[in-house]
């Protein structure tokens, strides 16, 4: 099968490879759709997240396929799988867990203690153990969720990014009628400023210097859209609203943002913060944070989530389709796919079609 392969930083190849039968806990799906995430673009410029070291639960070094966002119909299905058969739809969770650990055992798979690895490579399907930027793709049954009935595939590619901003709603407890912030419009920025309107939030202000993410803002019904460039965001959201905002949802990841962030929220308020940093940030612990009684807190990936994200999703399936923005083949996954993230800002998400 073709498949994109990344060996390590700027070094992807397409290739024709083997796939093998799955294992007894496993499904093999055919790939429909693949997302392109920022993560990927990552480990292509910087080698992020890629074990260079025999990883502890898969044993898997790069070369790496990658793809961790993908939706497919099962051809194959292990012996030990006996809730899915050959034909069912299915979105992928692509997390690698043990399923024994304390942390696995308590619900939290998504911080598995066997899951870490000395070189830091992620616990993902795509990073340290082939995913789904390939024809076929085989994954464990546990982590092959069905599709509501007559979902299209690309709106199942989806239920991953949009499993991390639903996460980050948990973890916030934003309830209906509270007012939020969202620092950045990229492709998470823009997921977690719709889910935070189809919960319940009342004003829903999005923050980002580029004119034509704002306008898909606007396009996905998010009436606030603020250039810090241009508007002093602190201000506008004060006009309306004179504490700040409940709950600033932080998806750029870079010191600029978190110090706004902090600006916009009100005493007593929540930081969610969503991305991952590149860098430390640096705040006034005590005259930012405790004195204000602001509490930052933290998510990584997703546990227990696709069922009712791919409710949400079939729910408002019109919104959702405005958020793929592009689709490609595998043979142009690097030059109209990963690349096209750092330069092109009208793409949400740019998926995969292994049939083209």
């Amino acid at each position: 099968m073709k498949a994109v392969r990344i060996y390590g930083e700027k070094d992807i190849r397409v290739e024709d490879v083997e796939i093998p039968e799955p294992k007894d806990d496993q499904v093999q799906i055919k790939v429909k759709y693949c997302g392109i995430c920022g993560s990927d673009l990552h480990a292509y410029l910087e080698g992020w997240g890629l074990p260079t070291v025999p990883y502890p639960l898969t044993g898997k070094t790069v070369p790496i396929t990658l793809g961790h966002e993908f939706s497919g119909e099962i051809v194959k299905v292990g012996k030990d799988v006996d809730d899915l058969q050959v034909g069912d739809h299915v979105a992928v969770e692509p997390l690698l867990a043990c399923g024994k650990c304390e942390n696995c055992r308590a619900g939290n798979y998504n911080f598995c203690n066997r899951a870490v690895s000395t070189d830091g490579a992620g616990n993902f399907l795509g990073f340290s153990e082939d995913g789904g930027m390939a024809e076929f793709a085989n994954v464990q049954g546990v982590f092959a969720h069905k599709m509501p009935k007559d979902m299209d595939f690309e709106l199942g590619a989806l239920a991953e990014p949009t499993a991390v901003v639903y996460e980050a709603i948990k973890k916030s407890h934003l309830r209906e009628g509270q007012n939020v912030a969202v620092m950045e419009a990229g492709p998470i920025g823009l997921l977690e400023a719709v889910l935070a309107k189809i919960a319940g939030a009342n004003h829903v202000y999005i923050v980002d210097v580029s004119k034509v993410r704002l306008d898909k803002a606007k396009e996905l019904g998010i009436e606030h859209v603020l250039d810090p460039s241009q508007d002093d965001v602190e201000k506008i959201i004060k006009q309306d609203l004179p504490n700040g905002v409940d709950i600033t949802f932080e998806c750029a990841g870079v010191q600029a943002t978190f110090d706004s962030a902090l600006k916009v929220t009100k005493r007593t308020g929540i930081i969610q913060v969503v991305a991952l940093y590149a860098k430390p940030v640096t705040m006034n612990m005590t005259d930012d944070l405790i004195m204000q009684g602001k509490d930052v807190i933290t998510t990584l990936c997703y546990n227990n989530s696709f069922p009712n994200v791919l409710g949400i999703i079939d729910n408002h399936k019109d919104l959702f389709k405005k958020v793929v923005t592009k689709k490609i083949s595998l043979d142009n996954a690097l030059e109209d796919g990963i690349k096209a993230l750092s330069t092109d800002k009208s793409q949400v998400k740019i998926m995969i079609d292994p049939s083209l």
